[in-house]
This record gives structure tokens, sequence and C-alpha cells, in this order.
């Protein structure tokens, strides 16, 4: 998905872009108004084409969908298929009682958790907005 936003401040490699609404207006030059009436988003985004940007600039970024997507998988459905396993899997050990059940659940829960945690640290700059040209 193609978005317009402003870029808002640079430091170092972190770039912070206020990103418009895509189903506002703001394809059409009035930004201003956007930003006015609270259609915006602050997010970090990534100059991997090495485009001459200043604070102020208008530019129009990438979201890539395939990256959402995946990203919502490992956040909300990873941890739930791991809460799920332990579940199984300690309720299949003879003699277990439900609240081991329920505590091998966790167990994979916050292992699911921990794992998104440190993939995220790992790969964050792979999966910010880029920046694709300047307006």
């Amino acid at each position: 998905m193609i978005t317009a936003g402003i870029i808002k401040e640079i430091t170092n490699d972190n770039i912070s872009v206020e990103m418009f609404d895509a189903g506002s207006t703001c394809s059409s030059g009035n930004c201003a108004s956007c930003s006015s009436k609270g259609k915006t988003k602050i997010l970090n985004a990534l100059n991997t084409r090495n485009l001459p940007i200043k604070t102020g600039t208008f530019i129009e970024m990438e979201l890539s969908t395939a990256k959402a997507l995946i990203a919502a998988f490992r956040v909300l459905i990873f941890p739930l298929l791991l809460f799920i396993a332990g579940f199984i899997i300690i309720g299949n050990i003879p003699g277990t009682s439900e609240g081991l059940q329920v505590a091998g659940g966790f167990t994979g829960l916050a292992g699911g958790f921990l794992f998104n945690l440190l993939f995220s640290k790992k790969y964050k700059m792979k999966e910010m907005p880029e920046i694709v040209r300047i307006l």
C-alpha cells in the first residue's frame, strides 16, 4: 500500500513520519487539513533509496501488506498456537491435573511472546515502511 506523509524528525537512522490515513484526501495535496482533523499516525520509516529528504518534506511511503500480515501472525496467532500446544502436550502426560495443563499453556504463550520480542528486535528494520519518492 502506498501512502503519503510528512517527515517530522530525522535523527541518525531514525526517520519519524506523520502518515496520513489512506482513506483521506491527502493525495489531493490538502495534507494540512488531514493533519488538523487527526487522521494521522506517527511512525518510523526507512530511506533505502537515499532520497534527499529533510524535516517537512512531503513523501510517499510503501507499506508492505505481506510484512503486515506476517507481523500480525507472529504477534497474535503464533503465541496462541503455542498456548494450545503447551496445553495439549502437558495434558497428554498421564496423571497431570488441569492446573498443570493451564500452566503448560501459559508457558507456551510466554514462549511465543518471548520469541516475538527477540525476533522483533533482530528484524525491526526490515519491517519498517520504506520511503519511495518525494512529492
